[in-house]
């Protein structure tokens, strides 16, 4: 083999040890946040609340599930939203297409939505002020 190839061969081979290396390291970091993401075509909304601190913050949320799994497998979520104009458009006992989003510690899930769609299929999304 040429030293040219050899060189080539050597330096692959770095490239590839570093790369995992750093791929475990950020693994086993045990502060490392999560993303994750999750659809549903028929989100049924149980419960829907809010608390205000006047003058200090707002939050607003709703707990559900997916409508469209079995019984044993349900789970629950508390999606909090962060436009009041969408939150009050959401009713309690409806089912609604959403997407809802979180970036989390492990074990300390919050989910906050990204998008939904009410019965008559208009998307409604948004920060607010």
């Amino acid at each position: 083999m040429s030293k040219k190839k050899r060189g080539i061969t050597i330096l692959i081979g770095i490239i590839v040890i570093t790369s995992f290396f750093i791929f475990f390291e950020n693994r086993q970091d045990n502060n490392q946040l999560i993303n994750t993401t999750h659809s549903f075509g028929d989100f049924y909304v149980m419960e829907k609340e809010h608390h205000i601190e006047p003058g200090d913050y707002m939050e607003m949320w709703v707990v559900g599930y997916n409508g469209a799994e079995k019984e044993e497998n349900k789970e629950y979520y508390k999606v909090y939203f962060k436009d009041a104009n969408v939150y009050n458009l959401i009713e309690k006992d409806q089912s609604y297409m959403t997407s809802i989003s979180s970036i989390s510690e492990e074990g300390k899930e919050r989910y906050y939505l990204d998008v939904i769609s009410p019965p008559n299929g208009t998307q409604l999304r948004g920060e607010g002020r």
